[in-house]
């Protein structure tokens, strides 16, 4: 039975055994397949992520300073992912604020005391020192009171 690749569309003779087969037996469209399957199985089961992560983690201690030589190697590689990260940085600046590490002045306008942290979001890009809090004076007896933006 002839049917198309959902990858180059091109048509190709079903293999009978296989049911549904919608990916033709070219390279790149079985690693289109893969890709696809990986994907969908990383989303749903905790055990085939939680074995990635672990096999991921053991290959980066077995091969240590890969991607720093890999960047050397690779400077347009290098290049374009400072530029993507620079994008993604821009579009969550956008939505939620990025806290820099020369965020604090150099003066300490905090007052010692107690003061309450609340977080302002999870997904929030952080460098360095950088504090994001809420603060409370907790002290009646404080004379200045600083307040946050």
């Amino acid at each position: 039975m002839e049917k198309t690749c959902v990858v180059c569309k091109r048509r190709f003779v079903a293999n009978p055994r296989i049911c549904n087969q919608q990916y033709c037996s070219r390279p790149e469209c079985q690693r289109v397949r893969k890709r696809k399957w990986q994907k969908e199985k990383l989303a749903k089961e905790s055990d085939y992520r939680g074995n990635q992560a672990a096999a991921q983690k053991e290959w980066c201690a077995s091969n240590k300073g890969y991607w720093r030589e890999y960047r050397k190697r690779n400077p347009e590689y290098t290049a374009r992912n400072r530029q993507q990260q620079k994008e993604r940085n821009r579009r969550k600046r956008a939505l939620h604020g990025i806290a820099k590490m020369d965020a604090l002045r150099t003066e300490n306008i905090i007052m010692s005391g107690r003061y309450r942290l609340v977080p302002l979001c999870s997904d929030m890009i952080a460098k360095m020192d950088a504090l994001i809090v809420e603060i409370d004076v907790v002290s009646t007896g404080c004379s200045k009171v600083v307040q946050g933006p």
